[in-house]
């Protein structure tokens, strides 16, 4: 189930137990654990190679999300903007202007 993308919630609906239920299950038998984790795995593993196919096979959409996941650094869309150097200000105060609030 884990293998085909099913949430915990999915699972447990599935196996007719409570999400709490499946947690607990999980932290007493590693094995089910385990189980889940690898299927979980596995499901990734044939997502990430049919994405990576499309990609090599040369769909444009599949390109730019990898490479956007892939290669944050260069393909992210939250590049950060180059800083640019503030050009220094002068700022004259009149002493004329100025009120004493203290008074």
């Amino acid at each position: 189930m884990a293998s085909n993308g099913l949430t915990v919630t999915q699972i447990a609906d599935c196996l007719g137990i409570s999400e709490s239920t499946l947690y607990a299950k999980q932290g007493e038998y590693k094995e089910f654990m385990d189980a889940i984790k690898k299927g979980r795995a596995e499901g990734l593993n044939q997502v990430s190679n049919a994405l990576f196919e499309k990609a090599i096979d040369g769909n444009v959409t599949a390109m730019i999300y990898y490479l956007k996941v892939r290669d944050r650094e260069n393909w992210g869309e939250n590049q950060p903007e180059p800083l640019r150097e503030i050009p220094p200000m002068q700022i004259v105060v009149d002493s004329r202007t100025v009120r004493n609030y203290n008074t």
